[in-house]
């Protein structure tokens, strides 16, 4: 379920569930999980990109708490 998005600030909005999100980010924590247990270094170019795909939703996250507090 990785997200495409030309501006991240949009999806921080409703238009992905928080349950959503929650299960994008596990879902990519368990794949990174994956390829380190299978060998891949942390700085391989697969992990990374799983890094970039982790912090979209990070980011996402991010904003909507700031949202929330103000």
């Amino acid at each position: 379920m990785p997200l495409s998005v030309s501006r991240k600030e949009d999806y921080a909005q409703d238009d992905i569930s928080d349950e959503a999100l929650q299960k994008g980010m596990e879902s990519i924590l368990n794949q990174m999980k994956e390829a380190v247990h299978q060998g891949e270094s942390l700085s391989s170019e697969y992990v990374v990109q799983l890094s970039q795909q982790l912090d979209t939703y990070v980011l996402i996250a991010q904003i909507r708490k700031m949202r929330c507090v103000s």
